[in-house]
């Protein structure tokens, strides 16, 4: 099958989220939190950040300060400015930490961009733009398609749509590689390729259909060239 066109989800799929980094990062919001007079229990913290994170999702936070005004908010602390600032100093500090690329990504992606358009598609939250940069990702794709910023999420048709818009590409010209099957769902429906990628973590949590078979599996990101 010839692709013109490749849709590649981010959390999961090019990048992951380590867990000694992110316990690192939760325990220096806690210390700041309690420097300022908020100590709360590390866990109801963890709780908090993953709710809002993925309630942001669907651009219904546009900045960072509305994110920590909600993250406090559902903590019960005042949402002062200068806490604010601390919170999302901290947070700029750890992300280049906190988030790492699976083996063999910038080079799958370079080989690719060599062959393909290439399009983002992720669901994530406020600031996820700065996130891609500091990675050195950005500059492999033609376009970026981030549902903060459109205000929906996969499986939504439109995230793929708004990604083969940019593109210049046909539904059937193009294959999107993600981890979850819920988002591989959304593509076929408008009539993508499907590539599965068994690496991240939450592979059916979403899934409408758990026997979903895609057109390619693949065990990790590295081995996409078997098939592109």
């Amino acid at each position: 099958m010839h692709f013109k066109g490749v849709l590649i989800d981010f959390g999961g799929t090019l990048a992951y989220i380590g867990e000694l980094e992110n316990r690192r990062y939760e325990e220096a919001l806690a210390a700041t939190l309690e420097k300022h007079g908020c100590k709360r229990h590390l866990k109801d913290l963890a709780s908090v950040l993953a709710n809002t994170y993925f309630s942001s999702t669907k651009g219904e936070l546009k900045t960072p300060q509305e994110f920590w005004s909600l993250v406090l908010n559902k903590l019960n602390i005042s949402a002062q400015q200068d806490l604010m600032t601390e919170l999302e100093a901290v947070k700029d500090s750890h992300m280049s930490a906190l988030y790492k690329l699976y083996d063999g990504v910038p080079a799958v992606l370079a080989n690719l961009q060599k062959k393909y358009k290439l399009a983002l598609v992720s669901n994530c939250a406020v600031g996820t733009d700065k996130l891609i940069s500091s990675l050195g990702l950005a500059d492999f794709f033609t376009c970026t398609i981030l549902s903060y910023q459109i205000e929906v999420r996969k499986p939504d048709k439109r995230m793929y749509l708004e990604a083969l818009k940019c593109l210049e590409l046909e539904a059937h010209e193009c294959v999107f590689v993600a981890d979850e099957i819920s988002d591989l769902e959304g593509a076929r429906e408008i009539g993508l390729g499907t590539m599965l990628v068994r690496q991240g973590l939450n592979t059916f949590q979403e899934a409408k259909n758990t026997n979903f078979k895609p057109e390619f599996q693949i065990s990790r990101i590295s081995e996409i060239t078997k098939f592109l």
